[in-house]
């Protein structure tokens, strides 16, 4: 019995055999986490090194091209000083020459910040494609987006799009990143930016010979159709409202023209057939007013409107 006793002594754990498990093994749980930590730091200062080497070659040209823009537009959207236009704006038809188009409300445009963001809701609509020459096929026929990229003009919600790893977010973003699968994302994101999306929007920019900005002005019947939410662009095109559409020579950085113009057009059906779909009616709608607005522009610059060229007038 006695013998028994002693063997079942040491047959039991005693407390402190679980307390010195419990220590080893919080240790190596916490030195593998410092050693990972270190581990992904370090990857993390790769992946930011080579993001500042970027930066600092073709992030250079991007920077120079994107402060005039946003410059030009949150100037555009302070106080109206009136229509202007230079001299010779209607020497140089800037319509069939590569471009940068951005459309914003005027609220969105009165700093940087807020521009930068809004800007991600800017798309190509049917006043580009009846005031420009370039193909824009879907953009004729009212597609809130017309015309896929590369046609012209290049929107700025693009080029913000392919520059983001250039951007104080991004860069904060890594950072921030708490685990190897989220920062593989960011490195798959690098890679695609600088191989592919970069060289191109440096490409387009640098090629782009103007600026085109059409800040809107909200108005009290599109907030009626907003039902208390958020006016959009979309609901915003629908009906009547006062359009401040200004135009920058990108090469000499010298402003073209600016005009303060209302377009608002009635579309008239053809045939027999009645569309009944909300949604047709809605885009039908806003090209006709787009198209308004495009053609008021074109007049007040002194192009001929597009039934003129028709006619060869």
């Amino acid at each position: 019995m006695r013998e028994k006793r002693v063997r079942g002594r040491f047959n039991r754990a005693s407390p402190n055999f679980w307390l010195f498990s419990a220590g080893a093994i919080v240790a190596i749980l916490l030195g593998y986490r410092f050693f990972a930590m270190r581990k992904l730091d370090g990857e993390k200062e790769t992946l930011l090194s080579k993001q500042r080497a970027v930066q600092v070659t073709v992030g250079a040209e991007w920077d120079k091209v994107r402060g005039t823009i946003e410059k030009f537009t949150v100037e555009s959207a302070g106080p109206w000083q009136g229509d202007w236009k230079d001299s010779n704006a209607a020497a140089w038809d800037f319509r069939s020459v590569p471009g940068v188009y951005l459309r914003l409300r005027v609220d969105e445009a009165t700093d940087v910040n807020r521009l930068r963001k809004a800007s991600q809701g800017s798309l190509r609509d049917g006043f580009v494609a009846c005031l420009l020459r370039e193909p824009n096929v879907a953009g004729a026929r009212g597609e809130l987006d017309g015309g896929l990229f590369p046609d012209q003009p290049w929107n700025m919600r693009q080029a913000y799009a392919s520059t983001r790893i250039l951007t104080e977010d991004w860069v904060n973003e890594v950072k921030e990143s708490g685990d190897d699968l989220r920062l593989r994302v960011f490195d798959q994101q690098y890679r695609q930016a600088v191989d592919h999306e970069i060289p191109l929007a440096i490409e387009i920019v640098k090629r782009a010979q103007f600026f085109l900005l059409v800040l809107d002005e909200d108005t009290p019947e599109a907030a009626a159709l907003a039902d208390g939410g958020v006016i959009t662009p979309e609901v915003l095109q629908l009906v009547p409202h006062d359009s401040r559409v200004s135009i920058l020579n990108l090469r000499t950085g010298a402003p073209i023209a600016r005009f303060r113009r209302r377009g608002s057009a009635m579309a008239v059906p053809a045939g027999e057939r009645v569309i009944t779909d909300p949604e047709i009616n809605d885009a039908i709608k806003r090209q006709v007013n787009n198209c308004a607005l495009a053609n008021e522009v074109s007049a007040a610059i002194g192009f001929k409107s597009s039934q003129q060229e028709q006619h060869g007038q």
